[in-house]
């Protein structure tokens, strides 16, 4: 046996601590070893309009996940059409088949509170989303455009990225209140002003709007009141009869009606920030205020409800209760 020289032996050492710096570096850069960034997101899975949340949790995903992995992460889910459509969450599941039959009852998908213009496996995350999965009857409707009880915070993040601007738009004599409402936006990060409303008022397409005070004093805007007249077709469990405030339940049905102290917050469809508007009004200036008081704490209920109403020294959720 040769034994190498102290020179030699010296050498050899050095490179194994080369070889072995290497091995180390190359294996922190391996995929499963490099650290990718990551995004927190939001989940809430409700049933009857938002009205009853099942489960509802924050959590950390890869950053490029999609929505129906971070659903999977908090709840049981069961997919159809080759895993692009919720057939079931946790047992609870669609009731209408392929065929037309069996009750009008399914998982609906919203994203930051609006309805969502993808499904959930080709909504790639983003840091922040608020994501609501809700299952409720569609017989009246199948466009339940936004959420109310997602206002402000969520409802400011936007489809795909923030409104261009934001204003609200108030009948004369709501100055202070449409003050302190733009007041309560701009902290949440919105560039919102407070603005009288006009005879040629009608939406804009790139801005959120939230109209405010009584039906008497905004009911006559053509906007509004072709909604409240297509309120089928757009979502809108609720309308103005005379000096009285309809509700509806889930199937369309008129379920109570109020004339004096009644208010009533609800999008008019179709989406926030394109055409649609945040209405808060209501039979009379009590109503109006009591609703715009609830909606300013909305958010902090957890619920995401549809909309809202405020009946009878009570605030209600709509439509009203009913349905599975």
């Amino acid at each position: 046996m040769r034994w190498k020289s102290p020179a030699r032996r010296a050498a050899a050492g050095l490179l194994a601590l080369i070889a072995l710096f290497f091995l180390v570096r190359g294996c922190a850069w391996m995929p499963w070893n490099s650290r990718r960034p990551r995004v927190e997101v939001r989940v809430t899975v409700t049933r009857h309009f938002g009205r009853e949340v099942l489960r509802d949790r924050w959590l950390e995903l890869e950053e490029g996940s999609d929505a129906m992995r971070a659903l999977q992460e908090v709840a049981e889910v069961e997919t159809a059409y080759g895993g692009g459509f919720i057939q079931a969450i946790d047992g609870l599941e669609s009731a209408y088949a392929a065929g037309g039959g069996g009750e009008k009852l399914d998982w609906f998908f919203y994203v930051n509170g609006r309805m969502a213009e993808v499904g959930a496996s080709a909504w790639l995350l983003r840091d922040g989303d608020r994501l609501v999965f809700d299952y409720h009857r569609w017989d009246y409707s199948m466009f339940t455009p936004a959420l109310v009880g997602c206002f402000p915070g969520d409802l400011l993040r936007g489809w795909g990225g923030s409104p261009v601007a934001c204003r609200i738009v108030h009948a004369r004599g709501w100055e202070r209140e449409a003050e302190e409402l733009a007041s309560l936006l701009r902290e949440g990060g919105a560039d919102c002003a407070a603005e009288a409303l006009e005879e040629d008022w009608s939406p804009r397409e790139d801005t959120f709007e939230v109209v405010l005070g009584t039906w008497g004093e905004v009911g006559e805007m053509p906007a509004l009141a072709e909604a409240m007249r297509e309120r089928g077709e757009r979502g809108i469990y609720a309308f103005f009869d005379g000096d009285c405030l309809v509700l509806l339940d889930e199937e369309g049905r008129e379920a109570l009606r109020q004339r004096d102290g009644a208010g009533l917050a609800t999008f008019t469809g179709p989406r926030p920030g394109e055409g649609a508007v945040l209405l808060v009004t209501g039979t009379d200036r009590e109503g109006t205020l009591r609703v715009l008081e609830q909606l300013k704490h909305q958010d902090e209920q957890g619920a995401p409800l549809m909309a809202l109403a405020w009946t009878d020294g009570a605030v209600l959720a709509l439509p009203v209760e009913g349905g599975p």
